[in-house]
């Protein structure tokens, strides 16, 4: 049987009605906007990473997709039974608990999103019923591809992809070259170009050697989209859902290869702006694989043209159509009301349930608000704990069956009705709760840019040990894209002591500044090294110590110090944050140089602290009730063999160069007192260099 004949099917006396009636769209708009302004502060961000990253641009299409497949299957959608399940409520609960979580104190926007999603899962489930959710599981689980996902975990996924991609990038080369006399070698995710015996300079670096496999997610989502869009047998999508990565794999190492033979002819275009309108290309290819591998499977079993979707059971208590049409009658508002009325007090229970378990699991978060000691904190939110879990158990097994009575003639139409004005209460209730816990406790959803104080590269050269040697040229377009930021410096320094090797006396200072950003994930340098083709030997934490005359002691800040900085712009001293700074360090192996070994270490200056990993910057860098916030990344790279001849090299210059470092930074004393910034003043884009 035909989609259309589907379509066209209505039991009696049904044939003028509906999808959906005026009633039901009012409804729907209601639901939508509610759920909505409950998790606009996600859907806010999420739309900003999607317009300023190139890698997540496809999430503005998600949500269109998910509706063009409700447009497609809205026949089915009108021969399915609806009803009220209760399994939805406590999955639409799980989803708001674990969202406010993410919030704080998980502080995770991925899951953030996916407890949206869940949310959106239960809500949908409860309204209306297993049945219809057979059709709408699609369009609400196809959402976690507009999520942005972890970039620790995206850089584990992306890397090992891009390694293939570069491993077959190069095997291609070679084999299309043997006719143009060109040659490639690879190391790491760097690629070596050789014409007529000419090695090509600079090397290739695959997706910039800094970013993973390029536009991953939106290959992802693609071939899931047409997938699930076409009408096919679940083996067929099982199959293209199965074969999304391997394609979108394939497509890069066309890209790769595409970028290599114009890094030979025309290195302009492997470049800027051609160089991700290449990377668009890629998609008509990808769809033309998916678009292939459909029609092979669809050849390999010949199906019979019927559709087995037309025969779903309809019988049982429930009615057609997602929202059928339910006539009014004297005793809706009150019916309407009940249903606000529980959704309200069940919602307030889970609420406070949720903030009882945190205070007895993390006492410490709420005992200056009440003035309780931690363990009699934790005593009594267990014991009220226990009364709440109870008084919700009451509320679910007496106060439900008494809104819809058995008896009653319109029990459908009614219980439907009653489902909506819960789910209503239920968003209002979560809405209310979560404003005013962001107004009592003067949380700040989203920080405000706060500029340098002065740029970068005004840096003081240092008058001890170290000696300034350059400053690296404005980076490319595309490696800023991938460090996203303009805000950044890059000088190399010699140490004026050193006695051996000429490039052990060598160490790079890479400086990068970040604030107002929708995404507070910094760029690490690890995948820069690998991708380079350097192997790491080891890694860690350590500390580095700040030494030096200029150092004392700040009694304005909690075991701050300050430093004497000539010319500072700010007077004649700035703050310290610690002299111990806790940092990340790593080891690496250049088999290029005999193995000659490289050592980094790096830490971020967030807030006005000193924390040793983007992991500690996005859990401790910024308090809740911060009106502005930046982190700024510094880096050292050093060409010793001894890990502890590194830590004190690094830590030498760094005693240095430091105290102008964050006389560049803003002060964030000044920032709490609200002495900085002043007016506001734009942040400067000095382009001063970079790299990794």
């Amino acid at each position: 049987m035909t989609s259309t004949a589907v379509t066209n099917l209505t039991t009696a006396g049904e044939s003028a009605r509906p999808l959906i009636t005026p009633r039901g769209w009012a409804w729907i708009g209601l639901l939508t906007a509610l759920f909505v302004l409950l998790h606009r502060n996600f859907l806010w961000r999420a739309l900003r990473i999607s317009l300023e990253d190139n890698d997540w641009s496809h999430a503005l299409l998600v949500p269109v997709i998910g509706g063009y497949y409700l447009f497609q299957n809205r026949g089915r959608l009108m021969q399915l039974t609806s009803s009220v399940c209760w399994w939805g409520l406590p999955i639409m609960l799980l989803g708001m608990v674990s969202y406010a979580f993410w919030i704080y104190p998980g502080r995770n926007d991925m899951f953030q999103g996916y407890s949206m999603i869940i949310s959106l899962f239960g809500l949908v489930l409860f309204i209306l019923g297993p049945r219809m959710m057979t059709v709408l599981w699609f369009p609400i689980w196809y959402l976690s591809f507009g999520v942005k996902v972890s970039q620790k975990l995206w850089e584990m996924i992306a890397l090992k992809l891009q390694t293939i991609a570069s491993a077959s990038s190069t095997v291609l080369l070679n084999i299309i070259g043997m006719a143009l006399d060109i040659e490639a070698s690879v190391r790491g995710n760097t690629i070596d170009i050789f014409h007529h015996g000419i090695k090509l300079h600079p090397p290739m670096n695959v997706a910039e050697a800094c970013s993973g496999l390029r536009m991953l997610m939106a290959f992802l989502a693609l071939g899931v989209a047409m997938a699930f869009l076409a009408p096919r047998a679940w083996w067929q999508r099982v199959i293209m859902v199965a074969m999304t990565l391997p394609i979108a794999v394939a497509v890069n190492v066309g890209r790769v290869t595409t970028l290599g033979f114009l890094h030979v002819y025309a290195p302009e275009y492997a470049k800027g702006d051609f160089h991700i309108f290449v990377g668009l290309l890629m998609l008509i290819p990808a769809a033309g694989m998916f678009l292939l591998l459909g029609w092979v499977l669809d050849k390999l079993i010949i199906v019979e043209d019927t559709d087995e979707r037309a025969r779903t059971k309809v019988s049982g208590e429930g009615a057609r159509g997602p929202l059928a049409a339910y006539e009014p009658t004297d005793h809706d508002p009150p019916t309407i009301l009940k249903g606000l009325l529980f959704g309200v007090v069940l919602t307030a229970m889970a609420c406070g349930a949720y903030v009882l378990v945190i205070a007895a699991r993390r006492p410490d978060l709420v005992t200056d608000r009440i003035g309780l000691s931690e363990s009699a904190t934790r005593s009594s939110a267990i014991v009220v704990l226990a009364g709440v879990l109870a008084s919700m158990w009451f509320v679910l097994n007496q106060v439900w069956p008494s809104l819809v009575p058995k008896g009653d003639a319109m029990r459908v139409g009614r219980k439907r009705l009653v489902a909506l004005a819960i789910g209503a209460g239920f968003l209002v209730t979560a809405m209310v709760g979560q404003e005013t816990t962001v107004w009592a406790n003067k949380i700040v959803m989203f920080k405000k840019e706060v500029p340098v104080r002065k740029e970068l590269d005004l840096l003081e050269h240092p008058t001890g040990r170290w000696r300034f040697v350059s400053q690296d040229p404005p980076l490319g377009k595309d490696i800023l894209e991938e460090l996203g930021t303009t805000i950044y410096l890059n000088r190399t320094y010699e140490d004026t002591q050193w006695v051996g090797n000429p490039l052990g006396k060598i160490a790079d200072l890479h400086v990068a500044y970040y604030t107002g950003t929708a995404d507070t994930v910094p760029h690490v340098p690890q995948q820069c090294f690998k991708a380079s083709g350097l192997e790491q030997v080891a890694g860690g934490g350590t500390t580095l110590e700040l030494r030096g005359e200029g150092y004392r002691d700040d009694p304005t800040i909690e075991g701050g110090y300050v430093h004497a900085v000539q010319d500072s712009g700010f007077g004649d001293q700035v703050r310290v944050p610690m002299v111990d700074v806790p940092a990340t360090f790593f080891t690496f192996s250049n088999p290029t140089r005999n193995n000659q070994l490289v050592n980094v270490a790096y830490f971020f200056v967030a807030n006005g602290k000193y924390l040793p990993s983007p992991a500690a910057v996005r859990a401790n860098g910024f308090d809740i009730r911060d009106k502005y916030s930046y982190y700024c990344k510094v880096q050292v790279t050093v060409h010793v063999q001894d890990k502890e001849q590194a830590v004190e090299r690094i830590s030498s210059l760094l005693s240095e160069v430091m105290p102008e470092i964050m006389s560049c930074l803003p002060d964030w004393v000044d920032v709490t007192e609200g002495r900085w910034p002043a007016e506001a003043p734009a942040a400067v884009n000095n382009g001063a260099g970079a790299g990794e």
